[in-house]
């Protein structure tokens, strides 16, 4: 746990993937509040484009893989990594991801003057984002726009095109493919995901070209509603305060989302036991194999999920 002493300055290395670096925002922001004389510095590896435009992160945030970086600012830093999984009451289900690294942070329990994340846009990705829109429901005779994040970080295809994601996070490609034709012709769904694990058989998804993770926040941004699973989409449509719908499968929600914002979808099945991720390999492993199937949908379940979304994004 961080303690700032005032002879050095700190600096927070934060590992993991963009979710995370979102969600250390609000206790980011809060250390500075606390601690004005502390000239603190972050450190990330390769998601430090998130943090451009914030007025307090932009100017303290760099790469860990920036040319001297350790002479530069680890050497004259008190450096301490923040670890959230870490925390008793972050892997008990009681604390949010934002929360625990208040907890790792700054020293507290009180999670009160916490405020959800938040991510800065410049106005030219803005602009390029109404402008991707617009084409998109010009070309397409699209009403509205619906961007899903279908599969987390974990998600695999193989070189026999099998597709697998062990820690059961992501949606099976069939009941992605399901789930977008239950959606109405008026609706354009974009697909947030890497192109490799669309299925052959996808004729719906509309993948705008060239966008990076910032080109996707600005779409989120500018989007009619937001599904997703456990991964950063969420966290980007928290700090752009879009509705949405989270597809939960092996993780909790109190963990790793936003239960007082987002709507949210399980299947039913009882996940058998908590995956201690980042504490222990094995066991993690054995966990994900008891979690088996709880991302496994019913054509029921599916018409489910779709009915969610038009009620929501027509309404």
């Amino acid at each position: 746990m961080h303690h700032y002493d005032g002879k050095r300055n700190t600096v927070f290395l934060l590992s993991g993937g963009a979710g995370r670096i979102i969600s250390a925002i609000p206790a980011l922001e809060k250390y500075h509040r606390l601690n004005p004389q502390d000239d603190f510095k972050v450190l990330i590896y390769g998601w430090e484009s998130l943090y451009w435009g914030h007025p307090i992160l932009q100017e303290r945030t760099f790469s860990v893989e920036q040319k001297g970086i350790f002479d530069l600012i680890i050497k004259s830093h008190n450096m301490f990594q923040p670890e959230p999984y870490h925390r008793w009451s972050y892997y008990n289900q009681e604390k949010s991801m934002a929360e625990a690294f208040d907890e790792e942070i700054n020293n507290t329990n009180d999670h009160s003057d916490l405020t959800p994340p938040k991510l800065y846009l410049h106005t030219n990705e803005v602009m390029i984002a109404k402008e991707t829109i617009a084409m998109v429901k010009k070309e397409h005779k699209k009403d509205k726009i619906v961007v899903i994040q279908p599969y987390g970080a974990s998600a695999n295809i193989n070189e026999n095109k099998v597709f697998s994601d062990q820690t059961q996070r992501s949606m099976y490609q069939e009941d992605y493919l399901k789930l977008i034709d239950e959606l109405p012709e008026k609706f354009g769904c974009f697909y947030f995901g890497v192109p490799q694990l669309l299925s052959e058989k996808d004729q719906k998804s509309v993948i705008p070209s060239g966008l990076d993770l910032r080109g996707w926040m600005a779409i989120i941004n500018e989007c009619d509603y937001f599904v997703g699973v456990d991964s950063v989409g969420q966290h980007m449509a928290r700090a752009f305060d879009k509705p949405g719908l989270v597809i939960m499968g092996s993780t909790f929600e109190k963990n790793v989302s936003y239960p007082e914002y987002f709507d949210f979808y399980r299947n039913g099945e009882v996940r058998t036991v908590y995956s201690p991720i980042r504490i222990g390999g094995t066991d993690g492993q054995l966990a994900d194999r008891l979690n088996d199937k709880v991302m496994k949908f019913s054509d029921s379940q599916i018409k489910e999920i779709a009915k969610k979304i038009k009620d929501k994004v027509l309404n």
